[in-house]
Protein backbone atom coordinates (compact mmCIF):
# COMPACT_ATOMS: atom_id res chain seq x y z
CA UNK A 1 0.00 0.00 0.00
CA UNK A 2 3.18 2.41 0.93
CA UNK A 3 4.54 1.40 -2.31
CA UNK A 4 1.44 2.06 -4.02
CA UNK A 5 1.28 5.61 -2.49
CA UNK A 6 4.72 6.86 -3.65
CA UNK A 7 4.30 5.72 -7.03
CA UNK A 8 1.50 8.11 -7.54
CA UNK A 9 3.18 10.57 -5.43
CA UNK A 10 6.29 10.78 -7.43
CA UNK A 11 4.26 10.96 -10.71
CA UNK A 12 2.44 13.48 -9.44
CA UNK A 13 4.72 15.37 -7.88
CA UNK A 14 8.09 14.49 -9.91
CA UNK A 15 7.28 14.16 -13.09
CA UNK A 16 5.63 17.20 -14.04
CA UNK A 17 9.30 19.20 -12.92
CA UNK A 18 7.51 22.24 -14.55
CA UNK A 19 4.50 24.41 -12.64
CA UNK A 20 1.03 23.86 -14.14
CA UNK A 21 1.10 27.68 -15.32
CA UNK A 22 4.33 26.67 -17.11
CA UNK A 23 2.84 23.49 -18.82
CA UNK A 24 -0.03 25.77 -20.35
CA UNK A 25 1.79 28.49 -21.93
CA UNK A 26 3.81 25.31 -23.52
CA UNK A 27 0.60 23.77 -24.45
CA UNK A 28 -0.83 26.93 -25.77
CA UNK A 29 2.40 27.68 -27.81
CA UNK A 30 3.00 24.31 -28.95
CA UNK A 31 -0.87 23.75 -30.13
CA UNK A 32 -1.28 26.99 -32.08
CA UNK A 33 2.30 26.60 -33.29
CA UNK A 34 1.17 23.18 -34.68
CA UNK A 35 -1.64 24.56 -36.18
CA UNK A 36 0.04 27.34 -37.92
CA UNK A 37 2.98 24.47 -39.45
CA UNK A 38 0.05 22.42 -40.27
CA UNK A 39 -1.71 25.16 -42.28
CA UNK A 40 1.75 26.29 -43.97
CA UNK A 41 2.73 22.70 -45.08
CA UNK A 42 -0.82 22.22 -46.58
CA UNK A 43 -0.21 26.10 -48.44
CA UNK A 44 2.77 24.38 -50.06
CA UNK A 45 1.49 20.17 -50.43
CA UNK A 46 -1.66 22.18 -52.64
CA UNK A 47 0.53 24.94 -54.48
CA UNK A 48 -1.67 27.77 -53.12
CA UNK A 49 1.15 30.20 -52.83
CA UNK A 50 1.92 30.93 -56.31
CA UNK A 51 3.23 34.62 -56.50
CA UNK A 52 5.16 36.71 -53.92
CA UNK A 53 2.04 38.44 -52.92
CA UNK A 54 0.31 35.58 -52.26
CA UNK A 55 2.70 34.24 -49.88
CA UNK A 56 2.83 37.52 -48.11
CA UNK A 57 -0.88 37.73 -47.57
CA UNK A 58 -1.24 34.20 -46.45
CA UNK A 59 1.67 34.47 -43.58
CA UNK A 60 -0.27 37.81 -42.98
CA UNK A 61 -3.50 36.43 -42.60
CA UNK A 62 -2.18 33.15 -40.77
CA UNK A 63 -0.30 35.01 -37.80
CA UNK A 64 -3.88 37.13 -37.79
CA UNK A 65 -6.00 34.32 -37.02
CA UNK A 66 -3.10 32.56 -34.72
CA UNK A 67 -2.50 35.54 -32.74
CA UNK A 68 -6.96 36.20 -32.07
CA UNK A 69 -7.14 32.52 -31.63
CA UNK A 70 -4.30 32.37 -29.11
CA UNK A 71 -5.47 35.35 -26.94
CA UNK A 72 -9.09 34.64 -27.08
CA UNK A 73 -8.53 31.09 -26.13
CA UNK A 74 -6.46 32.20 -22.63
CA UNK A 75 -9.55 34.80 -22.00
CA UNK A 76 -11.30 31.27 -22.20
CA UNK A 77 -9.11 30.32 -19.46
CA UNK A 78 -9.47 33.11 -17.26
CA UNK A 79 -13.44 33.00 -17.47
CA UNK A 80 -13.19 28.73 -17.22
CA UNK A 81 -11.03 29.95 -13.56
CA UNK A 82 -13.28 32.68 -12.74
CA UNK A 83 -16.56 31.42 -12.79
CA UNK A 84 -15.40 27.85 -11.16
CA UNK A 85 -16.78 26.15 -13.98
CA UNK A 86 -14.29 23.00 -12.83
CA UNK A 87 -16.45 22.37 -9.81
CA UNK A 88 -19.64 22.78 -11.35
CA UNK A 89 -21.62 19.88 -12.34
CA UNK A 90 -21.04 17.61 -15.67
CA UNK A 91 -24.22 18.83 -17.02
CA UNK A 92 -23.45 22.47 -16.43
CA UNK A 93 -19.78 22.48 -17.16
CA UNK A 94 -20.73 21.33 -21.08
CA UNK A 95 -23.57 23.47 -21.05
CA UNK A 96 -21.82 26.89 -20.27
CA UNK A 97 -18.18 25.29 -22.18
CA UNK A 98 -20.30 25.08 -25.53
CA UNK A 99 -21.58 28.72 -24.88
CA UNK A 100 -18.32 30.34 -23.90
CA UNK A 101 -16.76 28.69 -27.32
CA UNK A 102 -20.02 29.88 -29.35
CA UNK A 103 -19.20 33.83 -28.13
CA UNK A 104 -15.57 33.72 -27.69
CA UNK A 105 -15.70 31.96 -31.84
CA UNK A 106 -17.96 35.50 -32.60
CA UNK A 107 -15.97 37.50 -31.32
CA UNK A 108 -12.73 36.04 -32.83
CA UNK A 109 -14.28 35.92 -36.04
CA UNK A 110 -15.42 39.70 -35.96
CA UNK A 111 -11.64 40.55 -35.02
CA UNK A 112 -10.27 38.65 -37.45
CA UNK A 113 -12.74 40.18 -40.28
CA UNK A 114 -11.80 43.54 -39.12
CA UNK A 115 -8.15 43.37 -39.01
CA UNK A 116 -8.40 41.21 -42.68
CA UNK A 117 -10.39 44.60 -44.06
CA UNK A 118 -8.18 46.72 -42.12
CA UNK A 119 -5.05 45.46 -43.59
CA UNK A 120 -6.28 44.49 -47.10
CA UNK A 121 -5.78 40.95 -47.25
CA UNK A 122 -9.27 39.66 -47.68
CA UNK A 123 -8.84 36.43 -50.33
CA UNK A 124 -11.46 36.30 -52.94
CA UNK A 125 -14.29 34.89 -51.67
CA UNK A 126 -13.90 37.71 -48.66
CA UNK A 127 -14.21 40.15 -51.07
CA UNK A 128 -16.89 39.10 -53.38
CA UNK A 129 -18.93 38.95 -49.64
CA UNK A 130 -17.50 42.48 -48.20
CA UNK A 131 -20.50 43.67 -48.21
CA UNK A 132 -22.61 41.47 -45.94
CA UNK A 133 -20.33 41.71 -42.95
CA UNK A 134 -22.36 39.15 -41.24
CA UNK A 135 -21.94 36.66 -43.81
CA UNK A 136 -18.33 36.82 -43.39
CA UNK A 137 -18.36 36.74 -39.28
CA UNK A 138 -20.40 33.40 -39.93
CA UNK A 139 -18.15 32.04 -41.99
CA UNK A 140 -15.15 32.48 -39.56
CA UNK A 141 -17.13 31.50 -36.32
CA UNK A 142 -17.26 27.90 -37.39
CA UNK A 143 -13.84 27.73 -37.68
CA UNK A 144 -12.99 29.38 -34.43
CA UNK A 145 -15.53 27.54 -33.12
CA UNK A 146 -14.02 23.73 -34.04
CA UNK A 147 -10.80 25.15 -32.85
CA UNK A 148 -12.40 26.59 -29.36
CA UNK A 149 -14.07 23.65 -28.95
CA UNK A 150 -11.04 21.49 -29.32
CA UNK A 151 -9.07 23.33 -27.17
CA UNK A 152 -11.53 23.28 -24.14
CA UNK A 153 -12.17 19.81 -24.83
CA UNK A 154 -8.30 19.21 -23.94
CA UNK A 155 -8.65 21.95 -21.39
CA UNK A 156 -11.56 19.73 -19.82
CA UNK A 157 -10.06 16.79 -20.15
CA UNK A 158 -6.68 17.25 -18.86
CA UNK A 159 -8.07 18.50 -15.62
CA UNK A 160 -10.49 15.90 -15.28
CA UNK A 161 -7.69 13.38 -15.42
CA UNK A 162 -5.57 15.18 -12.90
CA UNK A 163 -8.84 15.28 -10.76
CA UNK A 164 -8.99 11.29 -11.06
CA UNK A 165 -5.73 10.89 -10.07
CA UNK A 166 -5.75 13.60 -7.16
CA UNK A 167 -8.93 11.47 -5.96
CA UNK A 168 -7.34 7.84 -6.41
CA UNK A 169 -3.92 8.82 -4.30
CA UNK A 170 -6.67 10.74 -1.73
CA UNK A 171 -7.95 6.79 -1.58
CA UNK A 172 -4.76 4.79 -1.54
CA UNK A 173 -3.61 7.32 1.55
CA UNK A 174 -6.46 6.56 3.47
CA UNK A 175 -6.29 2.99 2.81
CA UNK A 176 -2.99 3.26 3.98
CA UNK A 177 -3.96 5.16 7.20
CA UNK A 178 -6.25 2.57 7.95
CA UNK A 179 -4.19 -0.23 7.65
CA UNK A 180 -2.13 1.61 9.70
CA UNK A 181 -4.52 1.74 12.04
CA UNK A 182 -5.53 -1.37 12.25
CA UNK A 183 -1.81 -2.64 13.01
CA UNK A 184 -1.85 -0.55 16.05
CA UNK A 185 -5.11 -1.73 16.99
CA UNK A 186 -3.92 -4.94 16.89
CA UNK A 187 -0.79 -4.46 18.37
CA UNK A 188 -2.74 -2.73 21.11
CA UNK A 189 -4.38 -5.88 21.75
CA UNK A 190 -1.17 -7.98 21.61
CA UNK A 191 0.29 -6.38 24.25
CA UNK A 192 -1.96 -7.48 26.69
CA UNK A 193 -2.35 -10.30 26.04
CA UNK A 194 1.04 -11.19 25.97
CA UNK A 195 1.53 -9.53 29.92
CA UNK A 196 -1.34 -11.49 31.18
CA UNK A 197 0.01 -14.56 29.94
CA UNK A 198 2.96 -14.08 30.69
CA UNK A 199 2.12 -13.08 33.93
CA UNK A 200 -0.47 -16.62 34.80
CA UNK A 201 3.14 -19.14 33.14
CA UNK A 202 5.10 -17.31 36.39
CA UNK A 203 2.89 -17.88 38.85
CA UNK A 204 2.06 -21.26 37.88
CA UNK A 205 6.08 -22.03 38.05
CA UNK A 206 6.05 -20.25 41.30
CA UNK A 207 5.23 -23.61 43.07
CA UNK A 208 7.11 -25.70 40.64
CA UNK A 209 10.33 -23.82 40.15
CA UNK A 210 10.54 -20.74 42.19
CA UNK A 211 14.71 -20.19 40.55
CA UNK A 212 12.80 -20.57 36.78
CA UNK A 213 9.66 -18.07 38.08
CA UNK A 214 12.26 -15.40 39.71
CA UNK A 215 14.31 -15.33 36.54
CA UNK A 216 10.98 -15.08 34.20
CA UNK A 217 9.89 -12.20 36.47
CA UNK A 218 13.44 -10.40 35.72
CA UNK A 219 12.77 -11.08 31.95
CA UNK A 220 9.48 -9.83 31.71
CA UNK A 221 10.79 -6.58 33.87
CA UNK A 222 13.83 -6.24 30.97
CA UNK A 223 10.92 -6.47 28.35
Amino acid sequence: MRKAVETFNFELIFMPAMSRNTRYWLSQLGGWGLFALINIFFAYSFDKLGSPQERSDFYWRLVIFVVTGFILSHLMRYIIIGFNLLQKRLEQQLIIFVLITLVLAFIASTLENLLLMQFDLQNKTERAFKDNFLLLVLSGAFSMFTLFFIWNLIYFMYHFVTKSQKQQLDTLKLEALVKELELKTIKAHINPHFIFNSLNGIRALIDEDPNRARNAITELSNI
